[in-house]
């Protein structure tokens, strides 16, 4: 069942950033921009500045753990992620200010990608709960997957050229040589074979990122993860079917199947390429994937 908004004023915000989202001088702006809209509010904030990978959850948790009630990640999903794993289990709610790639949780909800008017909208939020999945030891906010979205996440990881055209010069490469291995998946007391599945992704949201829409029943509040697997196609067939990627009607594309799952274990020939929220990752042969249900408060810009 969906849960409860309720709208709230925090006493303090920690706004986090990733190191890899945008030059020095599109930090520089959005430190400034912070610093304008809640500094004009006389809020009570802090902006800190991550140096490498993995470092927002250290951060995220020290502030959880001084009492900061609002962590606000400044990046894309995989800075949500790191923010995430760090007030897992704690009273603090998360924010977003979208300055990603993708933006796939952002988009999910309909949140402007323009990030002032994301931050202005963070003064008077609208707070929600939120499903997590958890794959393995890894949680995941949007997607996991370990077909060929892990295989471009890998090649999108080592590109010197961020941004959505990168991404999709990468997805192309990966594409025309992708080759998919017999799975099979438990879920809901059965299991399903698939020969070569181009696709397997568990989603949280309806989307990955960029406008792309791979389950477009998802709920981030039903307790549940939509289990999206697309069969082997060729080069033809997917040019033809790319546009319902985008428009939620992937399930005209031939071969997408979908369930609704608590959980799944996935068993593969052998270990390989997963992905969580777009950030790359070697994975087991065997991955267990579930959902905790409701396990982070998120704050959503309210209406200004």
């Amino acid at each position: 069942m969906p849960q409860p908004e309720s709208t709230e004023r925090f006493a303090r915000a920690a706004f986090i950033f990733n190191p890899r989202s945008g030059g020095i001088g599109y930090k520089r702006g959005l430190v400034r921009m912070i610093d304008r809209v809640w500094g004009a509010a006389r809020r009570n904030y802090t902006i800190l500045a991550t140096t490498r990978a993995g470092e927002g959850i250290r951060l995220a948790r020290e502030e959880a753990d001084r009492g900061t009630d609002l962590i606000v990640a400044v990046g894309g999903d995989g800075t949500l992620n790191e923010v995430v794993r760090g007030v897992m289990d704690t009273p603090a709610s998360v924010g977003l200010i979208p300055a990603g790639s993708g933006n796939g949780f952002a988009r999910h909800f309909g949140m402007s990608l323009n990030p002032e008017t994301a931050c202005r909208g963070l003064l008077a939020p609208r707070v929600v709960s939120c499903d997590v999945g958890l794959a393995d030891d890894r949680i995941f906010l949007v997607t996991f997957g370990c077909g060929l979205d892990a295989d471009i996440s890998q090649r999108y990881a080592h590109s010197l050229v961020r941004g959505m055209p990168s991404y999709f010069y990468h997805g192309l490469k990966a594409l025309a040589g992708y080759r998919g291995r017999r799975t099979r998946v438990r879920i809901n007391g059965d299991t399903l074979v698939f020969d070569a599945p181009l696709l397997l992704t568990l989603a949280n949201t309806r989307g990955y990122g960029g406008g792309t829409i791979i389950a477009p029943q998802a709920r981030t509040d039903d307790g549940l993860l939509d289990l999206c697997v697309l069969d082997s196609i060729d080069l033809p067939t997917a040019a033809k079917h790319l546009r319902n990627l985008f428009n939620g009607d992937i399930r005209k594309v031939p071969g997408y199947h979908h369930y609704a799952v608590h959980e799944a274990v996935i068993e593969r020939p052998e270990a390989g390429a997963i992905h969580v929220d777009g950030d790359p990752h070697l994975g087991g042969r065997e991955l267990h994937i579930r959902v905790l249900p409701g396990a982070v408060s998120f704050a959503l810009p309210g209406k200004l």
